[in-house]
Protein backbone atom coordinates (compact mmCIF):
# COMPACT_ATOMS: atom_id res chain seq x y z
CA UNK A 1 0.00 0.00 0.00
CA UNK A 2 2.32 2.24 1.03
CA UNK A 3 3.82 2.59 -3.27
CA UNK A 4 0.21 3.00 -4.37
CA UNK A 5 -1.01 6.15 -4.91
CA UNK A 6 -4.85 5.69 -2.99
CA UNK A 7 -3.28 7.25 0.42
CA UNK A 8 -2.35 10.41 -1.37
CA UNK A 9 -5.32 10.45 -3.29
CA UNK A 10 -7.71 10.29 -0.07
CA UNK A 11 -5.61 13.31 1.67
CA UNK A 12 -6.02 15.14 -1.61
CA UNK A 13 -9.94 14.61 -1.77
CA UNK A 14 -10.50 15.72 1.90
CA UNK A 15 -8.61 18.39 1.27
CA UNK A 16 -10.50 19.04 -2.07
CA UNK A 17 -13.45 18.80 -0.38
CA UNK A 18 -12.56 21.34 1.86
CA UNK A 19 -11.54 24.20 -0.42
CA UNK A 20 -15.24 22.98 -2.13
CA UNK A 21 -16.90 23.38 0.77
CA UNK A 22 -15.46 26.84 1.51
CA UNK A 23 -16.11 28.14 -2.32
CA UNK A 24 -19.92 26.88 -2.06
CA UNK A 25 -20.43 28.34 1.29
CA UNK A 26 -18.73 31.46 0.13
CA UNK A 27 -21.13 31.87 -3.17
CA UNK A 28 -24.72 30.66 -0.76
CA UNK A 29 -23.71 33.79 1.37
CA UNK A 30 -23.17 35.94 -1.42
CA UNK A 31 -26.63 35.64 -2.72
CA UNK A 32 -27.79 37.03 0.45
CA UNK A 33 -27.94 33.60 2.72
CA UNK A 34 -26.71 33.86 6.38
CA UNK A 35 -25.30 30.92 8.09
CA UNK A 36 -25.19 31.83 11.53
CA UNK A 37 -22.98 29.01 12.85
CA UNK A 38 -20.93 25.89 12.29
CA UNK A 39 -24.19 23.93 13.12
CA UNK A 40 -25.84 25.69 10.54
CA UNK A 41 -23.63 25.20 8.08
CA UNK A 42 -23.45 21.23 8.96
CA UNK A 43 -26.95 20.96 8.98
CA UNK A 44 -27.19 22.83 5.05
CA UNK A 45 -24.01 20.39 4.08
CA UNK A 46 -26.15 17.40 4.71
CA UNK A 47 -29.59 18.38 3.91
CA UNK A 48 -29.72 21.43 1.64
CA UNK A 49 -30.20 20.28 -2.46
CA UNK A 50 -27.57 23.34 -3.01
CA UNK A 51 -24.69 20.87 -1.31
CA UNK A 52 -26.43 17.82 -2.15
CA UNK A 53 -23.46 17.41 -4.92
CA UNK A 54 -20.19 17.80 -2.24
CA UNK A 55 -22.00 14.67 -0.86
CA UNK A 56 -20.76 11.88 -3.35
CA UNK A 57 -17.44 13.21 -2.89
CA UNK A 58 -17.96 12.74 1.32
CA UNK A 59 -19.20 9.60 0.54
CA UNK A 60 -15.83 8.63 -1.43
CA UNK A 61 -13.97 9.33 1.16
CA UNK A 62 -15.39 7.28 3.41
CA UNK A 63 -15.48 4.52 1.34
CA UNK A 64 -11.91 4.77 0.72
CA UNK A 65 -11.34 5.39 4.95
CA UNK A 66 -13.29 1.67 5.18
CA UNK A 67 -11.44 -0.05 2.71
CA UNK A 68 -8.12 1.04 4.14
CA UNK A 69 -9.33 -0.18 7.38
CA UNK A 70 -10.44 -3.68 6.17
CA UNK A 71 -9.15 -7.32 7.70
CA UNK A 72 -7.57 -8.57 5.39
CA UNK A 73 -5.85 -5.57 4.19
CA UNK A 74 -7.05 -4.20 0.71
CA UNK A 75 -5.97 -5.33 -2.10
CA UNK A 76 -4.46 -3.92 -4.68
CA UNK A 77 -7.37 -4.55 -7.14
CA UNK A 78 -9.65 -2.72 -4.94
CA UNK A 79 -7.34 0.24 -4.23
CA UNK A 80 -6.90 0.30 -8.29
CA UNK A 81 -10.91 0.18 -8.46
CA UNK A 82 -10.97 3.07 -6.25
CA UNK A 83 -8.83 5.44 -7.35
CA UNK A 84 -10.87 4.70 -10.94
CA UNK A 85 -14.05 5.59 -9.04
CA UNK A 86 -12.28 8.75 -7.52
CA UNK A 87 -11.45 9.77 -11.24
CA UNK A 88 -14.45 8.65 -13.25
CA UNK A 89 -16.26 10.90 -10.28
CA UNK A 90 -14.03 14.10 -10.67
CA UNK A 91 -13.71 14.05 -14.17
CA UNK A 92 -16.43 11.53 -15.82
CA UNK A 93 -19.85 12.91 -16.48
CA UNK A 94 -20.16 16.44 -18.21
CA UNK A 95 -23.64 16.55 -17.76
CA UNK A 96 -25.12 19.90 -16.58
CA UNK A 97 -25.25 19.06 -12.70
CA UNK A 98 -23.34 16.05 -12.31
CA UNK A 99 -20.26 16.14 -9.86
CA UNK A 100 -18.11 16.43 -12.35
CA UNK A 101 -19.42 19.55 -14.20
CA UNK A 102 -19.88 21.24 -11.16
CA UNK A 103 -16.30 20.40 -10.26
CA UNK A 104 -15.14 21.33 -14.00
CA UNK A 105 -16.89 25.17 -12.91
CA UNK A 106 -15.18 25.04 -9.05
CA UNK A 107 -11.77 24.94 -11.04
CA UNK A 108 -12.80 27.62 -13.61
CA UNK A 109 -13.48 29.69 -10.78
CA UNK A 110 -11.36 29.63 -7.71
CA UNK A 111 -7.69 29.29 -8.02
CA UNK A 112 -6.98 26.89 -5.22
CA UNK A 113 -9.46 24.51 -6.20
CA UNK A 114 -7.60 24.51 -9.58
CA UNK A 115 -4.53 24.35 -7.61
CA UNK A 116 -5.63 20.88 -5.57
CA UNK A 117 -6.68 19.56 -8.97
CA UNK A 118 -3.41 19.89 -10.16
CA UNK A 119 -1.61 17.89 -7.17
CA UNK A 120 -4.44 15.84 -7.58
CA UNK A 121 -4.17 14.22 -11.10
CA UNK A 122 -1.02 13.15 -9.99
CA UNK A 123 -2.48 10.60 -7.92
CA UNK A 124 -5.28 9.77 -10.41
CA UNK A 125 -2.58 8.67 -13.00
Amino acid sequence: MKDHPLPALRNQLLNLHKLLMNAERAAYEKEGNVIASPMQFLQLLMEHERFAWLRQLSQLVVVIDEAMEEKPPITTERMDALVAEARHLLLGSEEPGSFAARYSKARELEAAVAAAHAELSKSLG
